[in-house]
């Protein structure tokens, strides 16, 4: 199975949601239809997760092309910029009506319009709905409240 593949599995979101070992028995047709004994209620059907590799606009033309060749199925042309605090792999979510950014073991729900805009422009400027999700997911990690993409329904 390609990695690709088993991130669109229910099975990968469980993972991330750090969701009990039962949970990932709904990962089955025949039991999504079903109601776990436990009385969890079955995973959704529609999940897709997309890998990003977030960055600043210095680096954007590489990350870009590098993308265009995995795509492709090519070598990248050059490698990754190294992984810092404004470099780095993160994945938009979209779990049925529900929207996610997960930066490592960091995660934070989000609206659909961040989830869209994250993946068509990954760079964090001033401005820019990767730079916004990127301080939600710091202030997260610093145990700062975040009432939600500040102060709007997310």
């Amino acid at each position: 199975m390609k990695r690709r593949d088993f991130f669109k599995t229910p099975a990968a979101l469980a993972a991330a949601l750090g969701l009990p070992a039962t949970a990932l028995a709904t990962a089955s047709p025949d039991a999504r239809a079903a109601m776990p004994e436990d009385g969890l209620p079955a995973l959704p059907l529609a999940l897709e997760v997309t890998r990003l590799r977030v960055g600043t606009r210095d680096t954007a033309d590489l990350r870009r092309a590098n993308r265009l060749a995995r795509e492709a199925g090519q070598p990248q042309p050059l490698p990754d910029p190294p992984d810092d605090e404004n470099n780095y792999w993160a994945e938009a979510i979209r779990w049925g009506d529900r929207f996610f950014y997960r930066v490592g073991s960091t995660m934070v729900e989000c609206s659909e319009y961040d989830y869209t805009m994250v993946i068509a422009n990954p760079n964090t400027y001033y401005f820019s709905r990767a730079l916004w999700l990127h301080v939600r997911i710091r202030n997260k990690r610093d145990g700062i409240d975040d009432p939600g993409a500040f102060g709007r329904d997310a």
